[in-house]
C-alpha cells in the first residue's frame, strides 16, 4: 500500500467516530491501509471504534490498548505496523475528511521533488454539530496568508494544520512523535521533521477540523498552556539546531495595538541580526495578540498570556531567551535601529561584574496621530547601590547579562504583598546589590508618552510604592541611613539619605 494512515482514538462522542471513519471509507483514492489504535479509552469509545469500523472496506487493523500512553505514543504505535508504506497520515477521530483527501495530497506528493518531506492543505473549521464556521472570504485570505510561509517559521508558530502527507523515510530520520511536549506534539514533530527536507503547501480544502469539541485537546486544554508549550518545544529544537543568538530581545505588551508594530519593526530591522525577539502579550483585548502572530520571521517567538501585569510577562518571556544578553522594549516604545549593534560591542567590553548596561532615551509626545519631539533624558553613573536607590531613576534601553538576571530571580511580582508598579525599579536595587552598571551616553531608546502611560496616570501610587521600596531597602541593607523625601510639583523625585546617628 501507498499511504499508511493511523487513527488514534482517545475518549470521543461515538457520531464524531463514525463520521470519521465514514471519511475514510469514502475516499477516492484506495491504495492505503488504516491502522486504528484505541489510547485506554472508554467502553462506549471502544464499542462506537468496532462498530463503526465494519463499513470499511480497505485493509484496517484495531489495536485495542487498555492503557493510556498519550498521542505521541499511540501514533508511533500506529505507525510502527505501517512499516511498508512510503507515504503516511493521521487523523483525529473527531475530524472529517473530504473524498479527495487522500487523492490530491498524494498527487502532490508524487510530484514535488524528493527533497520535499511534507504536503499539506488547507481545511474548513467545523464546530460540534458538524457547521463549516469558517466559510468566508475573510478567513480563506487569513488561512492562506498564514499557511503560505517558508518552512523556517515553523520554529515561530505552527501554521501547518490538520490536513497534510508526509514521507516515512523523513519520520524515520525525524525519530518520530514525542512525549517530551505532551500537547504540543504536533508542532514538535514539524519542527523535526523538517529539518530533513522542505515542504509544499496546496491551496485547496480536503477536510473538516473539528473545534470545541467535548474531547478535543484545545477544548481541554487552556490557550496559555498550549501556546507556552508550543514554544517550549520551539526553544528546545532551536537548540538542537544551535539556532542561539547573542541577543534575546523580551518585548511586553499589554492593550498597544496602535503601537506594538512599530515596536515590532524597529527590533526586526536592527543592524545587528543575531537576536532572538520574544514578543509578550499580557492577556490583551485590542488585537495586539494577532498582529504579533502575523508577523512573519523566524527570530520571532510569540507567547500570548492570561493577563497577570507586566512583571509576571517579563518572568514569563525570560524562560524564553537563550541569549547571552537580554534587551527589554516595552510594547509602545522603539529602538534606534543600531541600539542592539552598540549596546553588545559595550557590554562585550565589559567584566563579568557588569551586570547591566544602558544608555539615554528620547521622549517623544503622542498627540492624536501626530508624534511630538521631546528631549533626551540622559542616563547617569552610580557609585553604589545607595546612589541608585537616592537618586530614584530608571534607564533605557536596558541590556542586562542573563546570567545576572538570573541570579536574582527575574523581576519582582510583588510589595507587601501588593501588585508591584515599579518592576524596572525593583529591578534595578537588586542588580546593584551584586553587580556594577555601564552607562553609554547616546540616545538609543524612544519612548513614547500617550494617555495611557503607568507614569502619568499613577503617580500618587508611585510615590506610596517608592516610599515602601526605600523603607523595605534600607533595612534589608542593614539600617544605615534614614530617608528623607524630595517632592517636586508632587512628584516624589529623590532621596536624601542621611548616615543613623547624625543630627
Amino acid at each position: 500500500m501507498k499511504v499508511g494512515v493511523v487513527l488514534p482514538v482517545f475518549n470521543q462522542e461515538p457520531q464524531y467516530i463514525f463520521e470519521c471513519i465514514q471519511s475514510l471509507q469514502n475516499q477516492t483514492f484506495r491504495q492505503f491501509k488504516l491502522a486504528i489504535v484505541i489510547d485506554g479509552a472508554n467502553a462506549e469509545t471502544v464499542n462506537a471504534v468496532y462498530e463503526a469500523s465494519q463499513v470499511l472496506t480497505i485493509p484496517f487493523q484495531i489495536i485495542n490498548r487498555t492503557e493510556n500512553q498519550g498521542i505521541a505514543y499511540t501514533l508511533n504505535e500506529g505507525f510502527s505496523y505501517l512499516t511498508d508504506c512510503p507515504y503516511l497520515t493521521w487523523v483525529s477521530s473527531d475530524n472529517r475528511h473530504y473524498p479527495e483527501f487522500l487523492q490530491a495530497l498524494v498527487k502532490t506528493m508524487d510530484s514535488t521533488p524528493k527533497e520535499i518531506v511534507l504536503v499539506y492543505s488547507l481545511y474548513h473549521r467545523i464546530n460540534e454539530e458538524g457547521i463549516n464556521v469558517s466559510n468566508s472570504e475573510e478567513m480563506h485570505q487569513f488561512m492562506t496568508s498564514l499557511m503560505r510561509r517558508p518552512k523556517e517559521q515553523i520554529y515561530s508558530v505552527c501554521f501547518l494544520g490538520a490536513s497534510f502527507l508526509f514521507r516515512r523515510q523523513a519520520f524515520e530520520k525525524a525519530g518520530g512523535y514525542r512525549n517530551k511536549f505532551p500537547i504540543a506534539q504536533d508542532h514538535d514533530f514539524w519542527m523535526r521533521i523538517l529539518q530533513h527536507g522542505d515542504i509544499y503547501f496546496l491551496e485547496k480544502y480536503l477536510m473538516e477540523y473539528r473545534v470545541n469539541g467535548k474531547y478535543s485537546l484545545t477544548t481541554l486544554t487552556p490557550s496559555e498552556d498550549l501556546i507556552l508549550e508550543s514554544m517550549r518545544s520551539s526553544i528546545d529544537n532551536r537548540k538542537t539546531i544551535q539556532d542561539i543568538p547573542k541577543v534575546s530581545v523580551l518585548l511586553t505588551s499589554y492593550n498597544q495595538c496602535k503601537y506594538i508594530d512599530h515596536a515590532i519593526e524597529s527590533v526586526l530591522n536592527q543592524t545587528f541580526t543575531n537576536f532572538h525577539l520574544i514578543a509578550v502579550d499580557d492577556g490583551s483585548t485590542d488585537g495586539t495578540q494577532e498582529i504579533i502572530y502575523q508577523k512573519k520571521d523566524s527570530r520571532l517567538i510569540g507567547l500570548f498570556l492570561n493577563h497577570r501585569g507586566k512583571a509576571h510577562a517579563l518572568n514569563a518571556g525570560l524562560e524564553f531567551c537563550l541569549g547571552e544578553y537580554v534587551l527589554e522594549l516595552d510594547g509602545d516604545d522603539w529602538l534606534d535601529p543600531q541600539t542592539l549593534d552598540i549596546m553588545v560591542r559595550e557590554m562585550d567590553k565589559q567584566p563579568p561584574n557588569v551586570g547591566l548596561t544602558y544608555a539615554n532615551r528620547k521622549l517623544w509626545n503622542q498627540v492624536g496621530e501626530k508624534l511630538i519631539e521631546g528631549p533626551i533624558i540622559p542616563g547617569l553613573n552610580y557609585g553604589d547601590k545607595y546612589d541608585v536607590l537616592s537618586n530614584l531613576q530608571t534607564h533605557c534601553p536596558r541590556l542586562y547579562r542573563k546570567s545576572a538576571l538570573k541570579s536574582i530571580g527575574g523581576w519582582k511580582r510583588f510589595i507587601d504583598g501588593q501588585p508591584a508598579i515599579l518592576d524596572d525599579f525593583l529591578m534595578f536595587l537588586d542588580l546593584a546589590e551584586k553587580y556594577d552598571f555601564h552607562w553609554i551616553n547616546g540616545a538609543l531608546y524612544h519612548q513614547r508618552r500617550h494617555e495611557k502611560n503607568i507614569t502619568l496616570i499613577q503617580q500618587e501610587e508611585i510615590s506610596s510604592e517608592i516610599q515602601k521600596i526605600v523603607h523595605a531597602k534600607i533595612k534589608e541593607w542593614g539600617n544605615e541611613y534614614i530617608p528623607e523625601f524630595i517632592f517636586n510639583e508632587g512628584s516624589l523625585v529623590k532621596v536624601d539619605l542621611r548616615p543613623r546617628g547624625l543630627s
